[in-house]
């Protein structure tokens, strides 16, 4: 255990003693969090990774302080003790053999530092300091500096817009997004209208890690309609996104334009959803994602390039289609399948889960991720791995969890 950890203790200690609701005139502090624990199996994907099991936990601790009516801190902090059978570097590094949230700290000014992820380990010790902020608002809009959520985006599933630290298809826990550095002034301009500015402050404060951005939404005839502006450090975005109804079917579009030298590439989304009745909804995506590649041979060199290192790109070929269903079996119940489909490569990748409500703070959920297509290949020209498909390398995994909301 690392001694950063250690220091943190008795403040964190302090942090749950004040978990209970307080008020006091206009004053008022307020506690809330969460526990959750994921038993994993994952298959061996040859030659590269043996079948294993993990056993995944998160303490979530959030705070929320209000000293008068225009004031507010936020504070959440999680810590996320996991235990592997057979300790590999892989399972926090945000491969396709990790299955955590991936608290990358690019966009962070500073951050707590993890423990170092060792081979003979067999226990991981990870920590996040995910919203630290103050928030002064009024009735023209919302001021609020230091780690918060930054997100944009209209479809579903893949959103081109959203490049701040999406999640990947194989995180267990997606409840909360990844909390980043940022000064940000959200205005009304109406009842709908918006318009969203700020500045994103990386790692060490350095122009090379920070970026801009500017978003401007409103309801348009009844479509909800935005437009998005980011800027890095060698890159910009400009890209928007349409929400609406064509009779009984939810439609939504979103695009975005990416230059980053060498690269120039457009991201689209477009789909809708379905009520098929009370009880069943379909949902169907297609996402076309210009900074893929065409072959899979050329998979492992993308990784390598701006898009994926710092704009947010994760999938590695450009045509996929995304089918989902949800079922509510009944009001305890809930049942979720989607597929990711790479059309070029036939591989994909299959996500089943369920959840049942036990009560109003305890939950439970299983679930598989199932993968198809070709995986790692020996490359006799350079006497490497190559990729033979692009989700042929996920492995079958299963899972099994309790939430209990405090």
């Amino acid at each position: 255990m690392s001694a950063v950890v250690k220091g943190h203790y008795g403040a964190w200690a302090s942090l749950a003693l004040l978990m209970a609701p307080y008020t006091q005139a206009d004053e008022q502090l307020l506690g809330a969090g969460y526990l959750k624990s994921y038993g994993l199996w994952q298959d061996a994907v040859a030659p590269v990774s043996a079948e294993q099991w993990q056993w995944q936990n998160s303490l979530r601790l959030m705070l929320d302080y209000f000293p008068g009516a225009r004031w507010s801190l936020q504070l959440h902090y999680e810590l996320q003790p996991v235990y592997r059978d057979k300790p590999t570097p892989e399972v926090a590094d945000g491969s396709p053999f990790s299955t955590l949230n991936n608290s990358d700290n690019r966009y962070r000014i500073d951050d707590i530092q993890n423990d170092d992820d060792r081979e003979e380990d067999h226990w991981l010790l990870l920590h996040n300091l995910d919203r630290l902020n103050l928030r002064y608002s009024t009735e023209h809009g919302d001021l609020t500096v230091g780690r918060q959520v930054v997100s944009f985006g209209s479809a579903r599933f893949i959103n081109p817009t959203d490049i701040f630290v999406p999640f990947a298809l194989q995180t267990l826990n997606q409840e909360y997004r990844v909390g980043i550095d940022a000064i940000r002034y959200q205005a009304a301009l109406g009842d709908f209208a918006q318009l969203d500015v700020g500045a994103v402050i990386g790692e060490n404060a350095e122009k090379a890690n920070s970026g801009a951005f500017l978003r401007g939404r409103d309801n348009w005839r009844g479509k909800d309609v935005q437009g998005v502006l980011i800027a890095l450090d060698e890159a910009w975005l400009v890209g928007g996104g349409v929400e609406t109804a064509l009779g009984d079917f939810g439609v939504w579009l979103e695009t975005a334009f990416v230059d980053a030298e060498p690269a120039h590439y457009w991201r689209h989304s477009i789909g809708s959803d379905y009520a098929l009745d009370a009880r069943w909804v379909l949902m169907l995506e297609y996402h076309y994602n210009g900074a893929g590649a065409s072959q899979p041979e050329d998979y492992a060199g993308l990784l390598r390039l701006q898009p994926y290192q710092r704009a947010g790109v994760y999938l590695l070929g450009q045509h996929y289609l995304i089918p989902a269903l949800n079922w509510q079996a009944s009001p305890l119940l809930n049942v979720t399948a989607s597929g990711f489909f790479n059309l070029q490569d036939d591989s994909c990748f299959i996500s089943l889960a369920a959840e049942r409500s036990w009560s109003e703070n305890l939950y439970s959920d299983v679930g598989v991720y199932w993968s198809a297509g070709d995986s790692l290949e020996p490359d006799p020209a350079s006497a490497t791995l190559q990729f033979g498909s692009e989700f042929g390398t996920y492995p079958v995994s299963l899972y099994a969890s309790l939430r209990w909301y405090f």
